[in-house]
């Protein structure tokens, strides 16, 4: 007995196992990755397609859309002043603090400070005192800016008071306001 095999039968049966795991370590190594990729590559492919024709179709109703937001944009202009809604209250003094500040730069007040209490009032109210100076046709401005804003803002304190810093410019008011909005939390 040389080269260790008795039977060409124990033969046969040693190089079928070798083929057999030379068959499936190519088959696992390398057919079923290119498969998986293949597989992923035609699901990309497929989202890509779908993604492209859904931009198609709102390139072709582009004009439909922009007259349905010109109409909406209107209805919400010509519709009655609306609550802040956020989904925090945080959120919300947020949205507060950039209408407030809108309000006096379209007025021509210069603000100093903004302040918002960061949780709800028991009316479910945000509360906030805004600082700012300048004169007295951007005090009327500001108060005009408040009473049409697109949310609903009611001041609750106004101080005026001359300000003793700039005693040279007696013209120069200094404006504090305390604001409150109703909030509605999403």
């Amino acid at each position: 007995m040389t080269g260790g095999f008795a039977h060409p039968r124990e033969r046969r049966v040693v190089i079928g196992g070798v083929i057999v795991l030379a068959l499936s370590l190519l088959i696992t190594y390398g057919a079923l990755p290119v498969v998986t990729r293949w597989r992923t590559r035609e699901v990309r492919l497929d989202r890509i397609r779908a993604q492209v024709s859904q931009l198609r179709e709102l390139e072709l109703r582009a004009d439909a859309l922009d007259s349905a937001a010109t109409a909406a944009e209107q209805q919400l202009a010509d519709g009655g002043r609306r609550v802040i809604h956020a989904r925090s209250s945080a959120l919300g003094a947020s949205a507060l603090q950039t209408l407030l500040q809108g309000a006096a730069d379209a007025s021509g007040m210069v603000v100093d400070r903004v302040e918002i209490a960061p949780e709800l009032s028991g009316d479910g109210e945000l509360t906030a005192t805004l600082s700012a100076y300048g004169d007295i046709h951007g005090l009327a401005a500001l108060l005009a800016q408040l009473a049409s804003a697109p949310r609903i803002m009611a001041v609750g304190r106004l101080t005026v008071q001359i300000n003793s810093a700039l005693r040279g410019a007696p013209d120069v008011l200094r404006v504090t306001l305390d604001v409150r909005a109703p909030m509605v939390t999403e």
